[in-house]
């Protein structure tokens, strides 16, 4: 997991979201097949990541749409999830670009 969310954050500042989306979804199905507790914390990055790939191709209400489902499921972030800091560092940098684009 942790080599998945570092290509993650590096695809987040390298700005190539549909790749950040890609990774992670590939991560969130295996975890989807076992309802693994992360499953929905996967899913809410994915959405966090398309809502910028959206923002990229001119369409800001379907970002505005995304980041609202990224938001849902970020209350699932918590200091006891494995991987929290790199996590958390993804989280920063997706809320540093919603200042930047969604505001």
């Amino acid at each position: 997991m942790k080599e998945v969310i570092k290509k993650f954050i590096d695809d987040l500042k390298s700005e190539n979201f549909a790749s950040a989306h890609e990774v992670m979804e590939k991560k969130w199905k295996s975890y989807k097949k076992s309802s693994h507790p992360k499953t929905k914390l996967l899913k809410g990055f994915i959405n966090g990541a398309t809502a910028y790939e959206l923002v990229k191709r001119g369409n800001l209400d379907g970002a505005r749409r995304l980041w609202g489902v990224y938001e849902k499921y970020l209350p699932l972030l918590d200091e006891e999830v494995e991987e929290y800091e790199l996590f958390n560092r993804a989280d920063e940098i997706l809320q540093r670009l919603k200042k930047e684009r969604l505001s």
